[in-house]
């Protein structure tokens, strides 16, 4: 599975964002694997993750190809409030354990049948952005299924005013680099 690496820690030379292959989940010692099942219910979280990595400049690590590295688990811990049913609103403690990965088949290639999920998220809303990622990496509307409903009011938001403003200073860097590069006499002639 393609997937593309996000928000990791480490000391191997990994950057953000940087895509490639999960080769082999490594499973819990305590877990029984069976080639001859298709499906299979842990009961512990895999250990970690190896990825082949489509770029990568640190010296491989022991017993694995190169450009193959390990990836753990990431954790974080919250507190919450919680309401009980006497009124009462002690916190809790929540700690959420993922995998640093996502998939990246949206970079690279159209799937041909997908089920998506674009109902609101509970931490916060969807962009177009978002709903534009998800729904372009289909070969088209006759091929997307819907996990449950969603609020449609979400394709009619505007954009993010940060992002319309990025743009914009991405496009005045663009024009200020032409600029500059024609002055020292490095730009093409276009007829």
């Amino acid at each position: 599975m393609k997937v593309m690496v996000t928000n990791v820690e480490t000391d191997q030379d990994i950057t953000n964002g940087a895509h490639g292959t999960i080769m082999d989940v490594i499973l819990h010692p305590d877990e029984t694997y069976s080639k001859e099942e298709r499906d299979m219910v842990l009961k512990n979280v895999p250990l970690y993750l190896l990825v082949k990595l489509e770029h990568m400049r640190a010296t491989p690590l022991k017993g694995l190809e190169a450009a193959v590295t390990s990836v753990e688990l990431a954790t974080k811990s919250m507190q919450v409030q919680v309401v009980e049913n006497d009124g009462n609103q002690p916190q809790r403690t929540v700690k959420q354990c993922q995998f640093p990965v996502t998939a990246a088949c949206t970079f690279t290639e159209t799937i041909p049948y997908i089920v998506v999920d674009i109902a609101t998220p509970p931490t916060e809303g969807l962009s177009l952005f978002n709903l534009y990622v998800t729904l372009s990496c289909s070969s088209g509307k006759s091929a997307i299924r819907l996990l449950r409903d969603f609020n449609a009011k979400v394709f009619q938001a505007s954009h993010s005013s940060q992002l319309l403003a990025e743009d914009d200073q991405l496009k005045e860097l663009d024009m200020e680099t032409k600029e500059q590069w024609g002055r020292n006499g490095r730009g093409r002639q276009r007829n």
